[in-house]
């Protein structure tokens, strides 16, 4: 999961690259929807890196409960660093 998340961020940002460069060519009379397609596809890849990163910090977190109710259960004391 970290390696998805890893890959779609840096994705996103080589993407945001290209549709600021499609941006500036706009400035001086360039193509409009090729920036808006760049554009969009960066923010698409950037949003499901979020997710992705969301849905897995809430799985860390599920194991981290589970894991302190078997020590609880077992005696084991763990720390709250």
């Amino acid at each position: 999961m970290t390696r998805v998340t890893i890959a779609l961020t840096l994705l996103g940002l080589a993407l945001m690259f290209v549709a600021y460069a499609k941006g500036v060519r706009v400035i001086h009379g360039g193509d409009v929807v090729s920036h808006m397609y760049w554009a969009t596809g960066a923010l698409f890849a950037v949003a499901l890196a979020n997710f992705i990163a969301i849905a897995h910090l809430a799985r860390a977190e599920r194991m981290i409960q589970q894991l302190r109710a078997l020590c609880d259960k077992n005696g084991i004391a763990y720390g709250e660093d």
